[in-house]
């Protein structure tokens, strides 16, 4: 970790209190406490007993968010999260390492990056990026890892900063503060860093997606990675108990149940148009110009299937299914019925349930079974009598 950066500072004096939506933000006469910026989430940690939710820097002031307010004047104890604030520097190192291999070997330059909870990204300048790339990329960061690379943190004049090596031009006066990672990287940067490649442990990349023309890598390292490692391990072992496999034949067997599964779903879609038929045949036997379906242990969309079917012979359908708790009221055009400004006065008066839809298809659900019958009891009714609030 920054050494400098890691000084606890245990005991400060609070200079300024403000209040807004987000709580109560404090200044301290000194503060421990890193604030958000540059794609690095605040530190985390405590002031007394209270927890410290954020920290922002406004107008070079920095700003700490508590939910309770402290007395100008009153001394405090301040400390950092240890935890948060290693996570973050090894997260924020990677993204160094990342950047110069990227930018140095390969000629992609890095747009952005952020940390997230669980993990971080970086968006690079290219159209094209596939695993084979990436693993290779993996193997690269991990032999910088392996080197177990000094990182030097240095507070320079501006006059002395070598700005022929820096990764990007920066405008800052004054001091600057250079983070140099040795042979690789040179920067100017006020986050936090681990002292050597070799505490990254490792750097992982979860996902490629493209973004705006370029490619955002989302990736974990440290302990992240090891949690990925970890949370992979537990599902593949359990695919390998449910589906009897190893690591060699799992691809194989789950191709076969995907093809197995597509196989079974063309099946039931061949069955359920099948039994739609049925069904709407049945109903349109009834001599009646509102046609009633209740599907209680089909699909949602077999039910809507069948009263779309129903619908299209000139009846006014009324669906219900049972599994999704969903009214349906459908009709052809020929009537001079809006379904969905009808049933959402219907429901307005009943009290309960939430829907509505357009001139000639509606639907609403319910919390449950008794409204739902309740609510096509009174819609049916109300069609069958023409009492409609519309």
């Amino acid at each position: 970790m920054d050494r400098k950066m890691e000084k606890v500072i245990t005991e400060t004096v609070v200079t300024a209190v403000k209040k807004d939506q987000s709580g109560y933000w404090h200044v301290f006469a000194q503060t421990p406490f890193y604030a958000e910026g540059g794609g690095q989430p605040a530190d985390r940690g405590w002031v007394d007993q209270y927890e410290v939710k954020d920290v922002q820097t406004v107008e070079g002031t920095t700003w700490h968010l508590l939910d309770q307010s402290l007395e100008v004047g009153s001394t405090i104890k301040a400390q950092i999260d240890e935890t948060v604030r290693q996570d973050h520097s090894i997260q924020h190192t990677a993204q160094h390492v990342m950047t110069a291999i990227l930018q140095d070997r390969h000629g992609i330059e890095t747009l952005s990056f952020g940390i997230n909870a669980e993990d971080a990204s970086i968006e690079i300048g290219t159209e094209q990026l596939d695993w084979d790339q990436v693993e290779q990329f993996e193997k690269e960061l991990q032999h910088i890892i392996f080197e177990n690379r000094p990182i030097r943190k240095m507070e320079l004049p501006e006059d002395e900063v070598d700005r022929t090596r820096l990764r990007k031009p920066t405008d800052r006066t004054g001091m600057i503060r250079i983070v140099e990672i040795e042979g690789l990287d040179y920067n100017a940067c006020g986050g936090t860093h681990v002292e050597t490649t070799a505490q990254l442990g490792t750097i992982h990349v979860t996902g490629i997606k493209k973004v705006r023309g370029n490619i955002r890598l989302t990736y974990v390292a440290g302990n992240r990675a090891l949690r990925m490692t970890q949370a992979s391990r537990a599902a593949l072992r359990s695919i390998h108990q449910t589906l009897s496999t190893t690591n060699e034949t799992v691809a194989e067997r789950v191709l076969e149940e995907r093809t197995i599964r597509l196989e079974r779903e063309r099946e039931i879609k061949e069955l359920e148009l099948r039994i739609a038929k049925a069904k709407v045949e049945a109903v349109l036997q009834e001599d009646d110009y509102v046609a009633i379906h209740i599907g209680k242990t089909e699909a949602e969309t077999l039910t809507m299937a069948i009263v779309e079917r129903v619908a299209a012979s000139g009846k006014i359908a009324v669906g219900v299914n049972y599994g999704t708790k969903k009214l349906f009221v459908v009709h052809d055009g020929t009537h001079d019925l809006a379904t969905g400004k009808c049933l959402k006065a219907v429901l307005h008066e009943l009290g309960f349930g939430r829907g509505g839809g357009s001139n000639k298809q509606a639907q609403a659900r319910f919390d449950s079974l008794i409204e739902l019958e309740k609510a096509m009891e009174e819609i049916v009714r109300r069609l069958q009598e023409g009492v409609l609030p519309c």
